[in-house]
């Protein structure tokens, strides 16, 4: 109870952190339709080009997805590196974790989904650096603190 209650938590902060930081950085300008095809975009990995259709449903079906993502790298985080590594050492723990969903989602889910991988250079950093600080950093102090 104490680990889906941690892995919960964890989610939904890094889920947040996330969505805030694409809207920030990829909404540009800011306004709902371009916050809105950052979820389509989410949701055409699944859904394919009708995610682009109008109506609210891709949009938060695309949210939902992220959310989900997001709770399972907090799970793998718990149930993997947390496990194989000792107490401590957070910033180890936190790039690794950041480097592991960087790979996998740049190369293997996006490239699986029909979406070539377009980064490169200050593309990466910046990308990288949301998942780094965005997600891994509140997933593993979530964890670390918690158990």
């Amino acid at each position: 109870m104490k680990n889906t209650q941690t892995i919960l938590t964890a989610g939904f902060i890094a889920g947040t952190l996330d969505a805030l930081a694409a809207i920030f950085f990829y909404a540009n300008p800011l306004n709902l339709h371009n916050i809105s095809r950052i979820f389509r975009f989410i949701a055409s990995g699944l859904f394919g080009r009708t995610a682009y259709n109008t109506g609210p449903f891709y949009p938060i079906a695309g949210l939902i997805l992220h959310f989900g993502i997001a709770t399972i790298w907090s799970a793998v985080y718990l149930i993997i590196l947390f496990r194989v590594f000792k107490p401590g050492y957070v910033w180890a723990k936190t790039i690794l974790l950041a480097t592991l969903i960087w790979v996998i989602m740049n190369g293997f889910v996006l490239p699986a989904c029909g979406f070539p991988s377009r980064h490169e250079g200050w593309a990466i950093m910046r990308s990288f650096s949301i998942i780094l600080f965005c997600v891994s950093l509140p997933v593993c102090l979530i964890v670390e603190k918690r158990k």
